[in-house]
């Protein structure tokens, strides 16, 4: 058996021969496999990710025919290998539960809500999962499938949003029939990303989200007519953590309430482009990273998307087709499913405009990380926010950013015009 990690990449030792025959032999029900040869790669770019190490492990095994008389097969595979290793700044991961949260929902929740509806799929097959040494969960690789994570500095254009909130219409109007007819699963699927357990227990997101609320805050002050909101943003900075902590909170007047992907921004799903007479128009859509879903209202999910996903232009030309789109697909599937008493668009509209403010955390929280440059981005970890002078400097650079500048400008201004920052 041969291991190859062609770009030395860091591999813990738990990775070894006897973890991929047992992940292959219980995800694929074999018995008696021989790995042959396992090669390790990053399945993730450097900055794309903070709360797991990701790999890409083609494995090379051969397996039992199912005539005894026949030699063994000889088969590969690519697989993604998620391992969540916690450290004292990323406790609150534990807290929240992600490791059994996405277990569940790859092992349980995906596969009925698939059932339900048929089509296409909302995600990977999850073949193992083990706590220790380090909570590791291995799916099935999509690239294989065709899928490929589209760029997050670019952001998302008419297509690729038009396909994703379809299929998150899709996974939302689904998770409502379920939840009718198991209504304990909405006791499982709770603490999404914000909520006591994650705001109030960690500095964490104080040190990310609020680092980048700090400097958002400081240059939005020397912007022409940004004075006020910037007085707004530094009285959210100061007030951070009881603010924060209750934007996802379920609320007695909620109209719709749905399973929240809890992650929805542009590296959490992939696309497949299979048109060749349209070769950058996406025609399937999948989703990635199950870890903080919770059921709350659908606002959550598409407020945080609207805020951190989409190209500036789309959403001043077209930010209501883009919730009717969803809306126009959500119906859709809870009249196919036979739900009663579907909730209208207005509902939609309400839930909207109740969520603002976490669509503002998702814009100085997540939008200058996730557009982030590549050479400012490839030593982001939880960690390096705990860096005061380094974080200093690279949201220098950052806020610099005209592009990003105008995004952030145009979703302040909105926000300011409907009275949100009225609301803390």
């Amino acid at each position: 058996m041969l291991i190859k990690n062609p770009n030395n990449i860091f591999v813990p030792d738990y990775l070894d021969e006897n973890f991929f025959v047992a992940a292959l032999e219980e995800g694929l029900r074999e018995i008696d496999l021989t790995i042959n040869e396992i090669t390790f790669e990053w399945g993730t770019n450097p900055g794309d990710n903070y709360c797991s190490r990701i790999y890409r492990v083609s494995v090379a095994y051969e397996r039992l025919a199912d005539d005894d008389d026949e030699p063994p097969i000889r088969e590969q595979r690519s697989l993604i290998v998620k391992s969540i290793p916690i450290s004292e700044d990323t406790r609150f991961l534990e807290d929240v539960g992600v490791f059994l949260k996405e277990k569940l929902a790859y092992l349980d929740v995906l596969p009925r809500l698939q059932i339900l509806v048929g089509g296409p799929k909302f995600g990977a097959t999850c073949l193992y999962a083990i706590k220790a040494p380090t909570r590791t969960i291995v799916f099935t690789d999509l690239k294989p499938e065709g899928f490929v994570v589209a760029s997050r500095q670019d952001q998302l254009d008419w297509a690729h949003c038009e396909l994703i909130l379809q299929q998150t219409a899709r996974l939302h109007a689904t998770s409502m029939v379920l939840a009718q007819r198991d209504p304990d699963i909405t006791k499982r699927m709770v603490d999404g990303m914000l909520c006591k357990k994650t705001v109030l227990k960690s500095d964490l997101f104080k040190n990310m989200a609020g680092s980048s609320l700090k400097h958002l805050a400081y240059n939005a002050a020397k912007w022409p007519g940004f004075e006020k909101i910037a007085q707004k943003l530094h009285y959210f900075h100061d007030n951070f953590k009881p603010i924060c902590a209750h934007l996802a909170d379920r609320r007695e007047g909620d109209r719709i309430i749905v399973m929240n992907h809890g992650d929805l921004w542009t590296t959490n799903f992939m696309y497949a482009y299979d048109d060749p007479k349209q070769p950058a128009k996406p025609t399937r859509a999948i989703f990635v990273d199950f870890q903080l879903n919770f059921y709350g209202s659908p606002a959550c999910d598409l407020n945080f998307f609207l805020n951190t996903s989409v190209r500036l232009n789309v959403l001043k030309d077209r930010r209501d087709d883009l919730i009717n789109v969803y809306y126009k697909t959500f119906k859709e599937t809870l009249e196919f499913l036979h739900y009663e008493n579907i909730p209208t668009l207005e509902d939609l509209k309400y839930e909207l405009r109740a969520r603002e403010l976490y669509g503002l955390f998702a814009l100085f929280g997540f939008l200058p990380i996730i557009t982030m440059p590549r050479e400012l981005s490839e030593d982001s970890s939880f960690e390096s926010f705990f860096d005061d002078e380094s974080v200093r400097l690279k949201y220098k650079k950052v806020f610099a950013q005209e592009h990003l500048q105008a995004q952030l400008k145009y979703g302040l201004k909105r926000l300011e015009d409907m009275g949100v920052f009225d609301e803390f």
